[in-house]
């Protein structure tokens, strides 16, 4: 994925678009088959996962829903939704599960839900939904619908399924949840007021910081002067978070004494969406002024870098796991190692390999740290990948905002400032600069005793965060997932 870009694949960007042409076109043969039963979890039989504990909470909520359906008419985000499934699977005491979703599911995923345990039942065809919805009105019928992208979902469904909730009586109304990704999309949104009369919306973003955005943007829109929005009672619309995180097992094992040598940045390969160009054009020009630093040898006259195969410690490399095309400078030709076309199993392999994780969001766009979620974020943390992170970062991606699986990069520092310092233990050259002056005596960042102490936590803490930690941190946010699955079955406002 990259940050669940709709357009184009969303999440699932960084993978080659070509495999799903031939993949839809055998999809097509198979979504029309119908399936007319929910398929039950059996919810005595725990987790595959031995490191994810059985939920257990003191004061567990009644369970008011008890028949779900999850569903998409989105070909991708299965990985989003799934998720939900597997929290639902650790919850629920009793009911149902069903998804109505395109299928197969693209890039080997299915090998995932299998070895995973993420949903054991049958899939539908998506666009059997409505009809189940229609077709049970009374005791068991659906009583829950959890859209994967609602975005795209509510635009597909909304008008038919308004219809079915109004055609049930007061006791047999079902509820609506809405998966989101980006608050910037507002096509979809139109739809929310009349679900929020009827008290029957609740929103479930990625992460914390989307869900903070929407909280803010009911509440603004809930004093319109617009009647029609002011009397939709919008500030009572329940908005949770649940980060798609999953226990991925069989990762690879490191060294604790390795010199850090393997970045990542996952995405797209778009320069509108990450600061390939900048960070291109900073690597090059710090491994001009010390390419040993790197692991290289001086330029001399060859057009490329060439790593230094006497020297103690490997090259550095920066891994680029995604899709698309990127103009790469010459001089880092045997720096940058592309990966592509990859399916889950291979995706993960690539990923656990790596020192340290990339966001490289743009310098000059804050769309990540307020109003979507990055997917990049979620996949370091599943790798075991510890994130080189702005505490504004943290501060938007709650989930990863603990020093035992993350390195803060002060902001002053550059991604390839910040690499280098941590891959040599030595930040001095760094300290020394002056930044641009105007007519006034220069200063050097070493000055700044807040800029100092920065940096030398930075230096202190180091860059590798073990396998426990990681386990621990996913932990808490698989509780925080189940706490928040747990309010929306108990139907809890």
């Amino acid at each position: 994925m990259e940050d669940y870009k709709l357009s184009t694949g969303g999440r699932f960007a960084r993978f080659s678009p070509r495999r799903r042409v031939a993949v839809s076109i055998f999809a097509s043969l198979l979504l029309f088959l119908p399936i007319w039963r929910f398929e039950f979890f059996d919810v005595l039989q725990p987790p595959m996962q031995a490191s994810v504990d059985r939920f257990t909470l003191t004061h567990r909520p009644p369970q008011a829903h008890k028949n779900i359906a999850i569903a998409s008419s989105f070909g991708y985000h299965f990985d989003v939704y799934l998720a939900v499934a597997w929290t639902l699977k650790r919850v629920m005491l009793e009911g149902s599960v069903q998804l109505y979703t395109p299928w197969p599911y693209y890039f080997d995923f299915q090998r995932i839900i299998d070895g995973y345990g993420l949903y054991s039942g049958q899939i539908k065809d998506f666009v059997d939904l409505t009809r189940d919805i229609k077709g049970n009105n009374g005791l068991g019928g659906i009583d829950l619908v959890i859209f994967g992208t609602c975005e795209i979902d509510m635009r597909h469904w909304n008008d038919e399924l308004l219809k079915a909730w109004d055609a049930r009586d007061s006791q047999h109304k079902f509820q609506i949840v809405c998966i989101v990704h980006n608050a910037l999309d507002e096509i979809w949104q139109d739809y929310i007021p009349e679900w929020s009369r009827r008290n029957a919306i609740r929103l479930l973003p990625i992460s914390e910081h989307v869900a903070r955005t929407f909280r803010t943007k009911f509440q603004d829109q809930a004093r319109s002067a617009d009647p029609a929005l002011r009397s939709a009672g919008l500030e009572y619309i329940p908005v949770d978070f649940h980060v798609p995180i999953l226990d991925v097992q069989n990762l690879p094992v490191h060294s604790p004494n390795r010199v850090l040598s393997n970045a990542v940045i996952q995405g797209s390969f778009d320069n509108n969406r990450r600061d390939y160009t900048r960070i291109f054009s900073e690597l090059n020009a710090s491994l001009h002024a010390k390419p040993e630093a790197w692991g290289y040898l001086p330029l001399g006259d060859t057009p490329s870098f060439i790593p230094n195969r006497s020297a103690e410690h490997p090259g550095f490399k920066l891994h680029l796991v995604g899709s698309g095309w990127l103009n790469v400078p010459i001089e880092l030709k045997n720096l940058v190692v592309f990966h592509t076309n990859l399916n889950y199993t291979e995706f993960y392999k690539i990923m656990g390999g790596m020192d340290i994780c990339i966001p490289a969001f743009l310098s000059e766009d804050d769309m990540n740290f307020r109003n979507q979620a990055s997917s990049s974020i979620a996949m370091c943390m599943e790798a075991n990948v510890p994130i080189l992170a702005l505490q504004q970062l943290r501060d938007a991606y709650t989930h990863v905002d603990d020093d035992r699986i993350t390195i803060t990069r002060p902001a002053v520092m550059s991604e390839v400032e910040a690499l280098k310092a941590l891959r040599t233990g030595d930040a001095t050259g760094f300290l020394a600069n002056k930044g641009p002056t105007s007519g006034v005596a220069p200063i050097s960042l070493n000055s700044h005793p807040r800029v100092r102490h920065a940096v030398a936590n930075l230096i202190e803490g180091g860059w590798i965060r073990s396998k426990r930690n990681f386990e621990l941190r996913k932990k808490e946010t698989w509780r925080k997932n189940e706490e928040a699955v747990s309010r929306i079955i108990g139907g809890l406002w």
